[in-house]
């Protein structure tokens, strides 16, 4: 029987996703190009950037999932986390757009500094808050539409970011610090609104403890699988977020076009969240991506085959990325919950911080991959930093990289899924039903 979440609960947590995607969105969307255009790095060196930045999480995401695993308040396990985190998160993250006083070779080491704070801060939030979701709800599909509404306040999040941004920087002269500032102050509130509406939901569990746990995790099949499928899909909008500026502004050739691009494909994932809750429910949370996923493939071809200097358009096949992206985002995440109870149901231990720690850290090392590739493939295709103009290698080099090689991605991806899932209906069922 399916055990639904009040309204007030499911979304006053999935509001918190929110906050922390003004601040993701805005680092996967425009820092390479701050960087590159803004900074004046070099692209391989914005790409080592946050690659350093990124590679940070190897240490920092899985550790600070299991101490939250180890907390004990009368407030709960995750949720003090969230709160005590949040003033040093925004804080860090608008000190990345602020820019750094100095040139030359030590501005990279610079800049690669301030990214390690901030990314460290945004694992002291992100961590706990997505592993308060096996606690809120034990039903399978109430999972999904937990994730849903998470991903759903998340894409809002992306919209306000991608448009917000630039919107900013045209209205403040080009004052990245402004732009960093106001989407910091922005994230605060949502981030406070789901401690408040957590509250009384987040347990604190006592179970057997080993020195090793933060990484025994990946000894779990069901959980290798939905890492499997999460990197694929995730390093795919990773790269499309990167790139997309590049994309409008070299091969559309209409940079007018960059809030309208990223608007499509952010309220097409949007609107396509309930359909995608509602396809898992109906054929189950793997078919569901397999589908959709393969379909996301096939959008990005379609983008890279996009005639030159197409313009609006382009923009509106841009919508058929939504099903896929809106996959992306919550599939993997509702299968996570259902591998955690079979996890806990099979040791005994409760290591839902553990999990989602390893998965976080995925998710960044995923970005830091993508985006450090992208870097070093736009140098070795001759991009210039800051030129109007660009050579026929770099666009060319765009096009592969938007289409070609996710595609290949999360086809393998569709195929793993099916023929490999996670863990299915059935078989969570049966573990509920033996604890």
């Amino acid at each position: 029987m399916t055990q639904s979440l009040p309204f007030s609960v499911r979304h006053g947590y999935g509001a918190g996703a929110l906050g922390l995607s003004l601040a993701n969105t805005a680092v996967m969307f425009f820092l390479l190009k701050y960087l590159v255009d803004g900074a004046g790095l070099s692209p391989a060196t914005a790409g080592a950037v946050i690659l350093a930045g990124k590679a940070w999480d190897a240490f920092s995401d899985p550790i600070i999932g299991r101490l939250s695993d180890r907390t004990r308040t009368r407030w709960g396990a995750r949720r003090p986390w969230i709160a005590a985190g949040t003033i040093p998160f925004v804080g860090a993250f608008a000190a990345l757009w602020w820019g750094i006083p100095v040139s030359g070779p030590v501005a990279g080491f610079a800049y690669a500094a301030l990214f390690i704070a901030y990314s460290t801060a945004y694992t002291a939030v992100v961590v706990p808050y997505g592993a308060l979701t096996p606690t809120l709800t034990n039903d399978y599909d109430e999972r999904t539409r937990l994730n849903a509404a998470r991903m759903g306040w998340s894409m809002v999040g992306g919209l306000v970011a991608g448009i917000g941004l630039p919107v900013i920087l045209g209205a403040t002269d080009g004052s990245w610090r402004i732009a960093g500032l106001a989407l910091a102050a922005a994230a605060v509130a949502p981030l406070l609104w789901t401690v408040v509406a957590t509250r009384g939901r987040d347990r604190s569990e006592a179970s057997p403890q080993t020195p090793t746990a933060m990484w025994t995790v990946l000894r779990n099949p069901g959980f290798r699988r939905v890492v499997l499928l999460f990197v694929a899909g995730w390093t795919s909008i990773a790269a499309l977020s990167a790139i997309v500026p590049f994309y409008v502004e070299q091969h559309l050739q209409r940079p007018d076009l960059l809030d309208a691009t990223f608007a499509a494909i952010q309220v097409s994932a949007l609107l396509c969240i309930p359909g995608v809750a509602a396809l898992a429910k109906r054929i189950e949370k793997h078919r569901a991506y397999a589908w959709t996923i393969a379909s996301f493939g096939v959008a990005l071809v379609g983008l890279a085959l996009m005639p030159r200097g197409t313009g609006w358009p382009a923009v509106a096949y841009a919508l058929l990325v939504g099903p896929g992206v809106a996959a992306a985002h919550v599939l993997p995440w509702a299968m996570l919950p259902d591998v955690v109870d079979a996890d806990r149901a099979a040791t005994g231990a409760a290591r839902d911080g553990a999990f989602y720690g390893v998965m976080t850290f995925v998710e960044k090392a995923a970005t830091a991959v993508a985006l450090g590739a992208l870097g070093v493939v736009l140098e070795a295709a001759g991009y210039v930093e800051g030129a109007a103009s660009q050579p026929e290698s770099a666009r060319l080099a765009i096009l592969v990289a938007i289409g070609p090689v996710p595609a290949v991605a999360l086809a393998a991806a569709a195929v793993f899924a099916l023929a490999r899932p996670p863990i299915t209906r059935a078989g969570f069922e049966t573990i509920r039903t033996a604890r």
